[in-house]
């Protein structure tokens, strides 16, 4: 079955760091006990890794932060496209619909609308619950900042792997300003982007952005069989959205401030939800070939599965065309206030968000699996937080609250349905599996953290978390054909079984520990012990067990070191990080008897990330980077055993199964789980690197730069089969901007991937029903204009 499995990759990782010294003054205005320490170079960032400001070469934390000047250099304007940026950050997306990060090789293993990612996101200082939340448009961006490793302590329960921080351009700016940027790209990209802003009236300001993109897919519509089997007309990997954000500003006397938003987002019709069929061994009984565990082990790339003649990555051959619509809504409010050497901050934040989904599955013309999914997700959050400081010591404590509600449903038309119906004694014409839930999540948590220096060189941190998770579901799934249905499992006959297999009530704490030493003031040392911890959640389907309706709780306990150093001309600056996590109760997805499933097993992980940025002159800038990563996960639960209908009638047995006589296959693999894999998106090895060079020319100053990232070989699936391996692959980009002297118009041309590189953004191995994929865009070009006033 492939209703709600998803796990996806897609490739990129950049390290980058290239700022004018008029954007770091920007980033450090108002901060001067910063400022002070920030050199131009390389556009040191103020950052709130340990939630207040702070040069982020000072924090004991892998960080990698950008302004949105920086990103607007990159080219970068969707929420996921800072994967291209970030070491050892990817990204497993096969659509809008549903978007997990993954750092270090840490992710949500399971892709499915109800479930939390344990690399948390952020958006201006709120938490954002819902995974089909995390994509979308990215404008008027004041910086991005990405923390690896447990940040459990300030952040809450599902930071297990790392945090990702967005924060827009608040109204901070009295005089009148804004922007505006128009970009064409290959695939008749089309986007607008603009914002205004500065004083209502003394102590009020305000600042309101959008933006607007429409563009063809690039996976263009094929008939598999001319005259037999033809095109939908469909071709995926579209965009049409839209989105704006509003802002207002109030000063509350010399010691307060308010900050009010408003945002809302669509996309509308988007086509997507289709696949290619990749590395299949195809057999003459209409199967792909399979290993003793069950899993795909073809290496031959896309196929046309009707023919199996070799096709292209960027063909669709389905006949169901597929859909996507979102719509979302935020409000919320954060209040500073300085209460006499304790400052009071207290966000509060409302979310709204609809969404349904339509895929074809099987990338086949034919109806072997359709799935729809829709959902509304709403969440409500309130942090209270007091911070303070003397001499040598800083301390920050608070309570945190977060009620998340989800209501969905999800239909799977095809194959698994009939095969459903005929086993409940139904005619199995043309049937649905129809599944609704109801997830009601709460969590409140207290914290505390402090800092105290030693000594001038030497300060300890020490953070303690205690965060309590309550979870209830309502969940139905039937099997439906006309007027008659046939019930496959609820919430209430899982917990008949096994009483209080529908609800979830856990308490656990997230620590961390670090020791920060200053040998020199370019120089910072760190070592630090973090505990981070994930709630348990459900497996929302009517094929587990009572056993398997619910898995448990992970955590993570990481051991890291690091060095920060700069040459005192700042022209040179290497970051380094060692890292060692161990893993208890590892959430891991497979694919248990066709039925999609989360397991738990211990793993364990060790690292190593480099960075540098050299500024051999004020013209050109080379930055280079380097991951290296060894993964370890003690057990995964394989395919098992599987029902398959005999496709082609007097061919060869698919290996491992047997004839019924009845229309069906039984197969039993013998490898009933896999020992010692690897995460999945965790190469071995990872290199980057940045050939930045500027020059003063045409009335203004012109950028050429080459960025890229090559990838070592990797696997897409905890599984570790064969068909799920991505070889090694590299991406370079290009572009060549003029900005005027004024800084008011700027002009980019720009290319990306542009040796035409085909690697997979997602892949799903399905055993001997074939791997399904999406490849990410190939070579685009276009061009880009911005006045600033």
């Amino acid at each position: 079955m492939k209703n709600c499995v998803k796990f996806a990759c897609s490739a990129s990782l950049l390290v980058l760091a290239m700022q004018s010294s008029a954007v770091a003054a920007q980033d450090v205005q108002g901060n001067a006990g910063v400022a002070e320490e920030t050199t131009p170079v390389f556009g040191d960032i103020v950052v709130t890794a340990n939630k207040r400001q702070e040069n982020a070469q000072k924090v004991p934390i892998a960080i990698t932060a950008y302004s949105g000047d920086q990103l607007k250099a990159l080219g970068v304007t969707d929420a996921t496209q800072i994967t291209q940026q970030v070491p050892g950050l990817q990204l497993n997306a096969w659509s809008p619909n549903v978007t997990i990060f993954n750092l270090r090789g840490i992710s949500q293993n399971n892709f499915t609308d109800y479930l939390e990612a344990p690399i948390a996101v952020y958006v201006d200082d709120a938490y954002m619950g819902s995974i089909n939340g995390l994509s979308g448009q990215l404008f008027d961006v004041q910086r991005v900042e990405v923390l690896r490793g447990p940040q459990g302590t300030l952040f809450g329960r599902n930071a297990t792997g790392g945090l990702i921080h967005y924060l827009s351009t608040d109204a901070s700016k009295a005089e009148f300003n804004g922007y505006l940027t128009a970009s064409y790209e290959r695939f008749d990209r089309r986007a607008l982007e603009g914002a205004v802003g500065g004083a209502l009236a003394d102590g009020i300001r305000a600042r309101v952005a959008g933006r607007v993109v429409k563009a063809d897919g690039y996976i263009k519509s094929a008939a598999a069989l001319p005259g037999v089997f033809e095109a939908n007309g469909q071709d995926l990997g579209s965009e049409n959205g839209w989105a704006l954000r509003g802002t207002i500003q109030a000063d509350l006397g010399p010691d307060g401030k308010l900050d009010l938003w408003v945002k809302h987002s669509e996309d509308n019709d988007v086509a997507t939800g289709g696949y290619v069929f990749d590395n299949c061994n195809l057999q003459d009984n209409g199967y792909c070939g399979t290993d003793a565990a069950g899993l795909g082990n073809g290496s031959g790339g896309v196929i046309n599965g009707i023919t199996g003649e070799p096709a292209s990555p960027f063909q669709n051959f389905s006949d169901t065309p597929g859909v996507f619509n979102r719509n979302t809504n935020i409000y919320q409010g954060k209040l500073t206030y300085d209460l006499g050497g304790v400052n009071l901050t207290a966000i509060t934040n409302y979310t709204d968000l609809r969404k349904d989904y339509q895929e074809d599955g099987d990338a086949l013309p034919v109806e072997v699996i359709v799935f729809r999914t829709n959902a509304r997700y709403r969440q409500f959050s309130q942090e209270l937080r007091l911070a303070g400081e003397s001499e040598r010591f800083r301390w920050q404590a608070g309570a945190y609250y977060l009620d998340m509600k989800i209501k969905g449903g999800m239909d799977t038309v095809g194959a698994p349905a009939i095969g459903a119906a005929l086993a409940a004694g139904l005619p199995g014409v043309a049937p649905t599996i129809a599944e609704t839930y109801n997830l009601h999540s709460k969590n409140w948590s207290v914290f505390g953290q402090a800092e105290y220096d030693l000594s001038d060189k030497l300060t300890v941190i020490g953070g303690l978390r205690y965060s309590k998770d309550t979870k209830t579901v309502d969940y139905r799934s039937a099997v439906v054909e006309g007027a008659a249905s046939s019930l496959i499992a609820t919430d209430e006959t899982f917990s008949a079984t096994l009483p209080g297999a529908d609800r979830i009530s856990d308490g656990d704490i997230a620590a961390r520990v670090t020791l920060n030493y200053k040998p020199a003031d370019d120089t910072l040392v760190f070592a630090s012990w973090n505990r981070g911890i994930k709630g348990g959640n459900f497996t929302l389907n009517g094929y587990v067990t009572a056993q398997t309706f619910q898995h448990r709780p992970e955590t993570l306990n990481s051991f890291e070191a690091g060095v920060k150093w700069s040459n005192p001309s700042r022209t040179l600056r290497v970051n380094a990080t060692a890292y060692h996590y161990i893993y208890n109760d590892y959430q891991a997805f497979a694919l248990i008897g066709g039925v999609p499933q989360v397991g738990n097993s211990d793993a364990n992980a060790t690292g190593f990330e480099l960075e540098t940025f050299f500024q051999p002159t004020d013209h050109l800038n080379i930055n280079l980077g380097a991951t290296w990563e060894r993964t370890h996960v003690d057990t995964v639960q394989t395919a098992g055993s599987q029902f398959l209908s005999v496709l082609v009638p007097g061919a060869s047995v698919p290996q491992y199964c047997t004839d019924q006589n009845d229309g069906t296959y039984f197969c039993d693999y013998p490898t009933k789980s896999v020992s010692g894999a690897q995460f999945p998106n965790a190469p071995k090895l990872s290199l980057n690197y940045v050939l930045r060079y500027n020059v003063d020319a045409f009335g203004g100053n012109v950028v050429a730069q080459v960025d890229g990232v090559w990838y070592d070989k990797q696997f897409l699936e905890v599984t570790n089969g064969r068909s799920s391996i991505q070889p090694a692959y590299n991406v370079t980009n290009a572009s060549l901007s003029w900005t005027s002297d004024d800084d008011r118009l700027s002009v980019q041309v720009f290319g990306r991937n542009v040796f035409d590189k085909a690697y997979r953004a997602y892949a799903l191995n399905l055993g001997p029903l074939g791997t399904t994929s999406v490849y990410a865009k190939p070579a685009t070009y276009g061009v880009s204009a911005t006045v600033k006033w």
